[in-house]
């Protein structure tokens, strides 16, 4: 892989790696740093196990020709949903609990912090730029450009959209009992899924229909997590500032 493909895996994240950053609360740490770029190489990771885990379930075999149009669809759907939405999402998912139970946890009140929307929306940027290097790799050296366009567009979009929603899960899982939340993040897995296989399912043909069937999924993803983000990442952190400005009122 030639270093002008892997920059433009690079770029095809980095506009969206930028909002994060920009929009997430607080200065910008060490912490925070060390928390991205391990969550980067954890998304990288997750890719190589996809890689490594693919073949051994689903080992390349001759496909005979469909005797019936519905099969098709069938094969369009196990691809969507079970090929590629759950195996890629279980590989990001386990790494997003186990490094947000690591570093992303606090263990005295028994709540996941803020940061496990960084280590989410990271891991699906470090899994997504990887994917994308490949993709324009594999194309041919002219339509490279429109490659690097359309991944940065839509499965950068995709995956950065997808895992956010699963993070934000963790923060909102803060107001149930503790017996309740393995099933409140095991759903929140289910919906990841749900999402990544209704867009792929949309795309895969190729139609324009699918093309705008995956759009209304984009916009209504978004709606959804900003909606999620100013009420359980900046909501918090504005009374906090409130509180501190008004005790500073008091002493004066």
């Amino acid at each position: 892989m030639s270093l002008e493909v892997a920059l433009l895996g690079f770029l095809s994240i980095f506009p969206w790696g930028f909002f994060l950053i920009l929009l997430f609360p607080g200065k910008i740490t060490r912490r925070k740093v060390v928390l991205i770029f391990l969550a980067f190489f954890l998304g990288y990771l997750s890719t190589e196990i996809v890689l490594k885990l693919h073949p051994i379930f689903w080992p390349e075999v001759k496909i005979a020709t469909p005797k019936r149009s519905g099969h098709i669809l069938t094969q369009t759907a196990h691809i969507a949903f079970i090929q590629a939405g759950m195996m890629e999402e279980f590989c990001k998912g386990i790494l997003i609990l186990l490094s947000g139970l690591l570093l992303a946890f606090d263990w005295k009140k028994y709540q996941f912090r803020k940061e496990i929307v960084l280590i989410g929306g990271f891991v699906a940027l470090g899994f997504a730029g990887i994917e994308n290097a490949n993709y324009i790799f594999s194309a041919k050296e002219e339509d490279r450009i429109a490659m690097f366009v359309g991944r940065t567009i839509r499965s950068s979009n995709a995956h950065f959209l997808i895992n956010l929603c699963f993070a934000l899960a963790f923060v909102k899982s803060n107001r149930k009992e503790p017996k309740d939340r393995p099933l409140a993040l095991f759903l929140a897995f289910l919906l990841a899924v749900s999402q990544h296989g209704l867009f792929n399912f949309f795309v895969l043909p190729q139609s324009r229909f699918g093309a705008w069937l995956s759009t209304a999924l984009f916009v209504g993803i978004w709606v959804w997590i900003v909606k999620d983000f100013r009420a359980f990442v900046l909501k918090d952190e504005n009374l906090s500032d409130t509180v501190v400005d008004a005790e500073i009122l008091d002493e004066t």
